[in-house]
């Protein structure tokens, strides 16, 4: 019945709208909109700093455009990416094919996530990172340039934020909608002769749609950017963000009933709890309290002369969160006859983290065709966990050293290679309450080549080649040195990529990507529970279509294709890999006419399977409408109907998404 009436609400609001809109008089056309660009050969930086890749970029017109409010919806329509719900109901994606932990994220050049590569990644939300302070979001897909390190499988999102720009002015959007949910933000920006500023705040909250689903999100930005000389800047830049998420409980699909999770770490013995209650406890109302995430950095850029230019960068970074799960009595459907102290009604788990790191990058221009780039990064982070049912506790660190070279060619003017070569190296320690500090360290050696060459003035043709690495988390390696097994080496993906793009004038372009990873000493567990071993294989290959076009001053649109094929091998068995879709299928269009602008965006996804061979999910299609109408220069009228058609689907096993919600709010800037 709550669906039914949110499809109605929803239904009612996207029909009168559209009608609306429809019946207004034309008026003059808009300014020609720029066009999507997809899979471009991008020079990375000015100057003499080149590094060509071939990345999606996702403007801060498109993100206007197309109604985007977070990270985690820009990312959603981008070919190759699945955004995936991880396993604390997160939005973190998946780069072709890798796990949600093992792509890494920079907000202005600095880790978003300090607790990527070192422990479970699963909480870390992209959707805590707000739409409308973004200038551009780079997606770098396969081998890219290694001044962003080699230490991923599925790639590298590079996100920039908007400077501060004229005089100063306030920013404020409100918004509201289905499942009480509301969306608060408030900016100031501007700049003067010398110094640029920003800073932002907002509050998005919803009861969730689901039970046990209600979550609360706070989070703050701020930058401030000053030109020390001509050619030379200061940037000082942070954010912070708070979140109180409740995990939704799994749902049967079949009864609607809601289904209890076995977890026997949460229970310890004793006081009249068995072994077997314990093994056999039954939890559910997961909720983070108080997940929170900062950085801060400084970060230093000049280029002296026409051949030579560097930066340095210090960062201090800070995670924590507090996980609560209920423990279950044997009349809710759990094991346990009563609460002790050990195990309690409610348990909690506390991971607490926190690091600095500098890094410097330079270039030289060695010739008019020929550039050589260098740097060094050093991380440390250390992290220790607590429970409230016992004494016991973790404590470690996680330090990591980098050093890089990239040398660039344009043999002529058709045609440049990138070769690079990164070194980099781990050292972890690890001690409990009840034991002495141990030690392991580990290094890698990746090579990335790239090459593009311009067929004709129309036609572009690259291919990239390179290694990358995953370390052994932090949290992992523990397991293993607790229980005097070795530390597992680092996984080592082999990346390989073809491609094409050819362009039908100045508006219309089609993009083809032919892309392989190979994998071998995968890190996983071979018992729940137990130490890690290199032991799997996985093989993973796809290909990416893409295609834009600017049909007139009011109306431009775009529409990718991904095909994609992930198998896990064990001990000789092959099976597809968990939570991925086969296919997925991407279209958008902007129409604009006069003060108003309408987007509609689509998205269709295969099937997933949990890794039997067969689907356990039904594919399915969703449409997204965003009506904007702007009478004034300062002020915006905005309407967002997500699933239009109410699609019934599961974005997870035992967990059914959204059905059509609404958004109706306003902008203003004085």
């Amino acid at each position: 019945m709550k669906k039914k009436s949110a499809y109605r609400l929803a239904l009612a609001a996207a029909v009168t709208a559209g009608l609306g809109f429809a019946f207004l008089p034309q008026a003059q056309a808009a300014p020609t909109v720029e066009p999507y660009e997809t899979s471009d050969v991008v020079v990375e930086a000015d100057g003499v700093d080149k590094y060509l890749v071939t990345t999606n970029t996702i403007t801060a017109e498109e993100i206007k455009d197309r109604g985007y409010r977070d990270l985690s919806e820009i990312l959603s329509q981008v070919p190759g990416l699945y955004m995936a719900p991880a396993d604390k109901n997160s939005k973190m994606v998946r780069i072709r094919g890798a796990e949600v932990g093992q792509t890494k994220v920079f907000i202005d050049g600095v880790p978003a996530f300090p607790l990527n590569g070192i422990a479970s990644n699963a909480a870390a939300d992209l959707s805590t990172i707000p739409a409308d302070r973004i200038a551009k979001v780079e997606i770098v897909k396969g081998p890219g340039p290694v001044r962003y390190g080699t230490d991923y499988k599925g790639g590298v999102i590079l996100v920039t934020t908007k400077d501060g720009e004229g005089a100063g002015r306030l920013h404020l959007h409100i918004g509201g909608g289905s499942h009480h949910a509301y969306d608060m933000r408030i900016g100031y920006s501007g700049s003067d002769r010398n110094v640029s500023y920003a800073v932002n705040v907002s509050r998005r909250h919803t009861n969730g749609y689901q039970p046990n689903e209600e979550n609360t999100k706070t989070y703050f930005d701020g930058k401030i950017k000053v030109k020390t000389a001509e050619k030379s800047t200061l940037t000082l830049s942070g954010y912070y963000s708070n979140m109180d998420a409740e995990i939704a409980n799994n749902i049967d699909p079949v009864t609607g009933a809601v289904l209890n999770n076995g977890t026997n770490w949460s229970v310890a013995a004793g006081n009249g709890i068995t072994r077997p209650m314990k093994q056999n406890n039954k939890t559910r109302d997961w909720h983070y309290d108080g997940f929170k995430q900062s950085n801060i950095a400084l970060q230093f850029e000049s280029r002296p002369s026409d051949k030579w230019q560097y930066d340095v960068q210090y960062y201090h970074l800070v995670d924590d969160n507090n996980l609560w799960v209920r423990n279950l009595l044997t009349r809710e459907g759990g094991s346990l006859t009563h609460f002790t102290a050990g195990a309690p009604q409610w348990y909690r788990s506390g991971w607490f983290s926190k690091g600095n790191g500098i890094e410097t990058n330079a270039s030289a221009a060695l010739g008019a065709k020929h550039q050589l780039g260098f740097g060094a990064k050093y991380i440390k982070i250390d992290w220790h966990t607590d429970e409230n049912n016992t004494g016991y506790s973790e404590r470690g660190a996680d330090k990591r050293q980098a050093f890089y070279v990239e040398d660039a060619w344009s043999f002529d003017a058709r045609t440049r290679m990138t070769l690079g070569l990164r070194y980099e190296s781990v050292a972890q320690d690890h001690a409990s309450s009840s034991e002495t500090k141990q030690e392991s360290k580990e290094h890698a050696t990746d090579p990335v080549l790239n090459i593009t060459h311009d067929l004709t003035k129309d036609d572009t043709v690259r291919f990239s080649a390179g290694r990358t690495h995953f370390f052994v988390q932090a949290k992992s390696a523990a397991t293993n040195i607790r229980q005097g097994i070795p530390i597992p080496k680092p996984e080592r993906n082999r990346n390989y990529e073809i491609g094409w793009k050819h362009r039908f004038g100045s508006q219309a372009s089609l993009d083809l990507s032919i892309f392989r990873t190979d994998v071998t000493d995968r890190i996983t567990r071979i018992v729940r529970g137990g130490p890690y071993y290199n032991v799997d294989r996985t093989r993973i290959h796809g290909l990416e279509l893409g295609y834009r076009q600017t049909f007139s001053s009011r109306w431009h649109g775009f529409a990718n294709y991904t095909w994609m094929k992930a198998e896990d091998i064990t001990g000789g068995n092959t099976t597809g890999a968990t939570g991925l879709p086969k296919q997925m299928f991407n279209l958008g269009a902007t129409y604009r006419m006069g003060k108003w602008r309408s987007t509609l965006l689509g998205r269709a996804v295969s099937g997933w399977t949990n890794g039997s061979g067969r689907p356990n999910s039904k594919g399915y299609l969703t449409m997204d409408l965003d009506l904007r109408y702007r009478p004034q220069t300062d002020l915006e009228c905005f309407l967002r109907v997500n699933n239009i058609f109410n699609t019934d689907y599961q974005d997870k096993l035992y967990h059914d998404a959204q059905g059509a919600n609404v958004m109706l709010g306003v902008e203003m800037d004085f």
